[in-house]
């Protein structure tokens, strides 16, 4: 009796085997998905940036122009850092050309030589990111010092945006400020306007 059970259970191992063997996987109709990667934005914290830009001084007055009479251009460069995405500091170096705003001569006339300003400032920067079009509106304000044979310092306040043509890495920029000189050689508060524009790069 044992012989025979054991004899059908061989008989029942070597047939089913094949079976077994043979058969297919089936998929359980679920797809696997890679998990992705989270997408960066154009602009990050502690971000180190060099700034490389013209710029332009409107002056027009004697009561109110600063160090240049008329018109100044120039140009100069920038270092910033972001402390967070938000939260930046900033120094800039700039030299202008124009003609000098002075009326220092005993007969009070204007001495309307040209001279070159050289201006270095400091600043406190709030940027407002919009990653979505790789966009940031940004406000600052400041103070510097100024020397052009005479030395003087200012307080300044502006507001710019900026493009990232390539997401992290270079944008483009332009800003405008605005500085107060105080009272020059004895002619009573000054005060001008200063826009920039130029190429900027993130590392």
């Amino acid at each position: 009796m044992k012989k025979l059970t054991f004899s059908l259970l061989a008989c029942l191992s070597l047939a089913a085997g094949p079976c077994f063997a043979g058969q297919r996987a089936v998929s359980s109709g679920k797809d696997y998905k890679t998990p992705q990667a989270p997408v960066e934005g154009c602009f990050k914290d502690h971000e180190l940036q060099l700034d490389i830009f013209g710029a332009y001084a409107d002056g027009n007055a004697l009561d109110h122009a600063g160090p240049l009479q008329d018109h100044g251009f120039g140009g100069g460069l920038g270092v910033n850092y972001f402390l967070t995405r938000m939260v930046g500091l900033g120094v800039d170096a700039t030299g202008f050309y124009g003609r000098e705003n002075r009326q220092n001569d005993e007969n009070g006339s204007i001495d309307s030589k040209h001279t070159t300003v050289y201006n270095f400032t400091g600043s406190v920067i709030l940027r407002f990111p919009m990653d979505s079009k790789c966009l940031a509106p940004y406000v600052f304000a400041g103070g510097g010092f100024h020397t052009d044979g005479d030395n003087w310092a200012s307080a300044h306040a502006g507001l710019g945006v900026e493009y990232r043509v390539v997401p992290q890495k270079i944008g483009i920029f332009t800003d405008a400020r605005w500085t107060y000189y105080g009272d020059r050689y004895g002619d009573g508060d000054q005060n001008n306007g200063m826009a920039r524009a130029g190429i900027r790069l993130a590392f």
